[in-house]
């Protein structure tokens, strides 16, 4: 048990880093090159995680989901980047409990799960958290999240695309890796028809560049590393522990970019994190 729960911080560290890493690129060089640099670095480590393991066959059911996948995973990253281009790293990532909350209620309508007392507290739990953490000062609330909360919808439903892919194909990273290649793939066509951002790849920094990718080598990583857990029977783990990410990047994004919640925002994040950890529990 000790290895599961080992790795499972590994993954919560590394998704963490990379939201850290990334944050500085998207404000320097906007969300399109963000979501581009992150795709790079994931099929990076996917690509070398399958070579080490070995190929595998995969059905044409498999690949079509896992393409599926990859249309909403880009989706997602341009929706939640979009909002990390001028929001704290904070705020934006403690969204990503909303992920959780859709795979929760899609067990409980679509796969007939039970709903307990403790999950329909942790359900309540990440929406009134969500909900504290988009209010700013002088109680307002802060719109300019809302494409992150929209792109959790997307990834939510890119992780319930996935889950039949990975549960029966040998090597189970060729699906995510197929799924990574569709959004790498989308990105670049939408770069380069946007006129006035054909150039963007081109004349971007090295540094920034290098950066990027160092925040996509750091998600394949983590994305590795939760698939391995799902496919041998420890996604309660992976869940509950990968989801105390949210709070590691509020800690860093503290000292690093010197963000500042208030104390409803403090309180709901930690509501977050308390609501995804009991999902993952119950």
């Amino acid at each position: 048990m000790l290895l599961p729960v080992t790795l499972a911080f590994a993954t919560a560290f590394t998704f963490a880093t990379s939201g850290i890493l990334i944050k500085n690129v998207a404000s320097k060089r906007g969300y399109l090159f963000a979501s581009f640099a992150i795709s790079v670095g994931d099929i990076i480590v996917l690509s070398i995680a399958i070579l080490l393991i070995g190929l595998s066959g995969i059905s044409y059911y498999s690949i079509l989901l896992s393409v599926l996948s990859g249309i909403f995973l880009v989706f997602g990253y341009i929706l939640f980047y979009k909002s990390l281009e001028n929001q704290q790293a904070s705020n934006t990532y403690a969204t990503v409990e909303v992920q959780v909350l859709l795979i929760a209620l899609y067990g409980i309508f679509a796969l007939g799960e039970s709903v307990s007392i403790a999950k329909g507290i942790g359900i309540m739990a990440i929406v009134i958290g969500v909900l504290f953490i988009s209010i700013e000062k002088g109680m307002r609330f802060n719109t300019k999240l809302v494409p992150a909360v929209i792109a959790n919808v997307f990834w939510a439903l890119s992780w319930i695309s996935l889950v039949y892919p990975i549960n029966n194909t040998s090597n189970h990273l060729i699906p995510t890796l197929i799924s990574f290649i569709v959004y790498f793939a989308i990105i670049v066509v939408v770069i380069l028809t946007a006129e006035k951002r054909r150039n963007m790849i081109r004349t971007t920094s090295p540094k920034i560049a290098t950066v990027g990718i160092a925040a996509g080598i750091s998600s394949g990583i983590g994305n590795s590393i939760f698939t391995i857990l799902t496919s041998i029977k420890q996604l309660v783990t992976a869940a509950v522990v990968s989801n105390t990410s949210p709070a590691i990047v509020a800690v860093l994004a503290h000292f690093i970019y010197h963000d500042k919640l208030s104390k409803i925002q403090i309180l709901g994040l930690a509501i977050v994190v308390c609501g995804g950890i009991i999902l993952g529990v119950y």
